[in-house]
């Protein structure tokens, strides 16, 4: 892909979406591109994870020790990105990711995303408004099926 195209695709995540120009182009500039076969492990359930990858091509199924034959699978489709915290925060992987099919994906390692964010204050405000957003989503959800666990008097 050319760095044009890059950019078009990382626009399409909502991670980056907030992005402007050039934070985005820093960015596609700085991905490498990761190439697995059908049955490769990207990374192992435990082991420290350095940044996040997006989906280009492909299918990866994400596996933790604890699932069940029964379970179904967590398949991630071109388009999403894996470990979208693992950006910001030091963390481990909580699952292993196995490409299903020839998967393409573009590894951003969290060293590179930090220099962005300090580089590019617009680019950070809107990143920290998107975070702020989603967690005011995600406690409005609990608050909205808290009361279904609450035990009645």
């Amino acid at each position: 892909m050319a760095l044009e195209d890059d950019m078009l695709f990382l626009r399409k995540i909502a991670t980056f979406r907030v992005l402007g120009p050039d934070a985005l182009r820093v960015l596609a500039i700085s991905v490498e591109r990761v190439h697995l076969r059908a049955g490769d492990i990207l990374f192992e359930e435990g082991e420290p994870a350095d940044g996040a990858y997006a989906v280009s091509a492909g299918v990866i199924r994400l596996r933790r020790a604890k699932d069940k034959a029964l379970d179904e699978p967590t398949l991630i489709k071109t388009g999403a990105l894996i470990g979208e915290s693992a950006l910001m925060v030091e963390t481990d992987r909580p699952a292993t990711a196995i490409a299903m099919e020839p998967s393409t994906l573009l590894k951003m390692p969290r060293g590179m995303f930090m220099r962005m964010l300090e580089s590019d204050v617009e680019a950070a405000i809107g990143l920290r408004e998107l975070i702020a957003r989603r967690i005011d989503a995600a406690l409005d959800d609990l608050d909205t099926v808290l009361p279904r666990f609450e035990q009645k008097a």
